[in-house]
């Protein structure tokens, strides 16, 4: 019951108790009412004393109550909100009065409250007559949710700076722009004052590169290499953080001289050996979180995977577009329809189980519960639930032991229950979040007498626990989902037109909830006038796909302007990929660059379907020569082939996902159905080809795919 509505009725039975003439009696009739009442109710007289506390009072103040009736209401209010005390008063005589304030304990301790004030005569004398609540938890919650948010927000801050510095790693040739351009990212993205990069030269730490401070400020500046803060880093081979410099080991006087206060550092390898330190300072105190340590883990991951990558690609020019398309990070949560799916089953399963005809699961906020999801009960339907906020906690002593709650027929909550929903008994239980109460199961019978016992209880415990494991995942899914959709959509988007090529592409994600695929087409202009156009599909799923296919496409552009040999080209981007320690992920792919004025073209298909060239006479040939994945392995040999693409013809590539869509019996859509779709693609321009093809597929499988379909189709012309 919410403060308001137990002052409303304490009002009406305390009006009824106050016809009596005699004050005394009036007034004890009034303590008869409010001595059990769980929340705190005290009368006061027009001058602030105290007439009548109940036993909450007691309990809440930490006074004896008889002391209790010797003392004004400014005595329990906190100091700086006594002034606001003698108007809240005289309102609440005159017309009654919600509002929140403080109030202090007999030990000297503040705590929060909601007071809900009104008049009431007693013999002719006023009084107001106040039930006050200590929203202590409420206040514990809305903090907690606040945190919460603004953990999100950081999350969010950093997964889009995160996609800043590896858009602006990959490509560069140029090692000083490059560095220059991640110690200002990584310093940007972590709110930083400065960054710096530490390598070793011989015996010594010089710092190579800056960001943040003035160049002679740090200019010149060395230690030994078992000296200061990134000798601690290197030690510890993992990310270091100091909150308090002037106190710790690693202090310097040239962190005096900078104004620094805090630290961070990460070391930074490459092909297994320590190349140098990544530190980011601050002047100001600042905590280093969890999710500031493992963006920058990554971050240095990806920035020595691409300044391996640039000792390659030296020369070679810089990606166009990638690292604004890469930028954005503006996608919607994908996968809010995915519980909304699950929940109808999982409460009607349930429910059949417990012998219930009716269950619900909804939130609960200001003794009011709203359904989400109904069995038998609509969607957003609100039930007022006096107290059972108030029982929840007291019956909880953390959100991981999860009570169980049962109503029986005639109890006062069941009442409600059969009033709103026609249940005469329930069993209810709260679900958690990582700690936090995100909402209750209810499950009821319309016929009350069979009860719920302790394997009933079980299993609505076990149930909540896999719905707390739901929304965890959703959630977590869903800040990932945000990022790597933008990235899917980023690496999807090709040149408006390319010289000497026509060309028609599809992608189509599949239905298979919270995966984001790893499948990506690229077609751009390579070394001696020749296109290169690539098909591939990432082994992985999610974020980390989408950050490994946006650095093989752009190692692979960048190999392709010094090269015109798919196979050589392959050779080197996988040994970038090996380079990393980090990357466990491989890719398949199918490379060819062709000459658009002759027509002749190489081709190297690492691990990936074959291409077919579609004749115009209908004929269909298949390429072959097949070699190895590549990220997997660093002894690889690649190899590469020729064929011809005449005018009129048309190359398809393709990922897996097209032949292994599966129609509702279970039969693979497979190769010798795309041979025979391919031969009736004979005399249409690339679009209409791959627009058949998509169709195809999604016709076959009903629109269900179990992996994701990517489709290029390239003619001369």
């Amino acid at each position: 019951m919410g403060a308001s509505e137990l002052e409303e009725r304490l009002w009406e039975q305390m009006v009824h108790a106050c016809e009596d003439d005699d004050v005394v009696f009036a007034i004890e009739a009034c303590h008869a009412l409010v001595e059990n009442v769980r929340d705190i109710v005290i009368l006061v007289k027009p001058d602030g004393r105290i007439a009548l506390a109940n036993a909450a009072a007691e309990r809440a103040y930490g006074y004896p109550r008889a002391e209790l009736h010797q003392m004004s209401v400014l005595d329990l209010r906190a100091p700086h909100t006594i002034d606001a005390a003698p108007l809240q008063l005289e309102t609440a005589l005159d017309t009654g009065i919600l509002f929140e304030t403080e109030h202090l304990r007999e030990d000297g301790t503040v705590f929060p409250v909601e007071v809900s004030s009104r008049g009431v005569t007693i013999v002719g004398q006023r009084y107001a007559l106040s039930v006050i609540r200590d929203i202590s938890g409420r206040r514990r919650r809305e903090q907690e949710l606040r945190s919460a948010l603004d953990d999100l927000e950081t999350a969010n801050r950093l997964s889009q700076g995160l996609l800043r510095i590896v858009s602006g790693a990959v490509g560069r040739t140029d090692p000083v722009a490059l560095m220059t351009e991640t110690l200002t990212a990584l310093r940007d993205v972590l709110e930083a004052t400065g960054a710096l990069l530490y390598v070793l030269e011989g015996e010594r730490w010089v710092i190579a590169m800056q960001a943040g401070y003035p160049e002679e400020a740090v200019s010149g500046f060395s230690m030994g290499c078992d000296e200061g803060f990134a000798a601690e880093v290197a030690q510890a081979g993992d990310v270091v953080s100091v909150d308090g410099v002037k106190t710790s080991a690693a202090h310097r006087s040239a962190h005096d001289d900078l104004g620094v206060r805090s630290m961070l550092g990460v070391p930074l390898y490459l092909e297994g050996e320590l190349y140098g330190v990544l530190e980011c300072t601050w002047s100001e105190p600042h905590m280093i979180s969890e999710a500031e340590r493992i963006a920058s883990r990554v971050a240095a991951d990806r920035v020595m995977a691409a300044v391996a990558s640039a000792r390659h690609l030296r020369g070679a020019r810089r990606s166009r577009d990638t690292e604004a398309a890469l930028a954005e990070a503006t996608a919607s949560l994908a996968n809010s329809h995915v519980l909304d799916e699950m929940m109808p089953e999982m409460l009607g399963v349930m429910a059949r189980g417990l012998g219930c005809d009716g269950a619900v699961f909804g939130s609960y906020s200001n003794d009011r519960f709203e359904v989400r999801h109904g069995l038998g009960v609509d969607s957003g339907a609100v039930l007022d639930v006096p107290n059972h906020g108030a029982r929840i906690s007291a019956s909880a002593s953390a959100p991981n032991v999860a009570p169980v709650v049962t109503v029986g027929d005639g109890a006062r909550d069941a009442s409600l229950l059969y009033e709103a929903w026609g249940w005469r008994e329930a069993i209810i239980t709260p679900v958690s979040v990582r700690g936090e109460w995100v909402g209750a199961l209810l499950f009821g019978r319309s016929n009350a007498g069979v009860g719920f016992d302790a394997q009933d209880k079980d299993a609505v415990r076990r149930l909540a626990r896999v719905l707390s494991r739901v929304y965890a995942n959703a959630n977590d899914f869903a800040a990932e989902h945000r990022i790597a959709e933008t990235l899917q959509e980023a690496l999807l988007r090709l040149e408006a037109s390319v010289p000497g090529v026509a060309y028609g592409h599809r992608y189509r994600s599949s239905t298979v909830a919270a995966r984001v695929g790893g499948d990506f087409y690229d077609l751009f202009c390579a070394a001696g006038g020749c296109v290169g156009v690539l098909v591939g599909d990432v082994s992985g799923k999610g974020l980390a796909a989408s950050v490994l296919t946006v650095l093989v496409k752009q190692t692979l552009r960048a190999f392709a302007h010094e090269s015109a040999s798919p196979a050589e080209i392959m050779e080197r981007t996988n040994s970038v990929l090996v380079a990393s320690s980090h990357i466990r992920d491989f890719v398949s792919v199918l490379l060819v660059v062709l000459d658009p004025e002759s027509g002749r073209a190489r081709y190297c298909r690492a691990g990936h379907p074959p291409a077919l060239v579609v004749r115009r006479d209908g004929t269909v040939d298949v390429t072959g020569c097949g070699s190895p994945v590549i990220g997997a392995l660093e002894e690889v040999t690649f190899l590469e082939d020729a064929l011809a693409v005449e005018a009129g013809d048309l190359l398809v590539l393709y990922t897996d996902g097209v032949t292994e869509a599966r129609n509702a019996a279970g039969e693979f859509f497979g190769e010798e159905r795309l041979m025979r779709l391919a031969a009736a693609l004979a005399g249409l321009g690339p679009d209409d080809a791959a627009q058949r093809i998509e169709d195809a597929v999604v016709g076959f499988s009903g629109d269900v795919l179990s992996d994701d379909v990517a489709i290029f189709v390239l003619s001369r012309g």
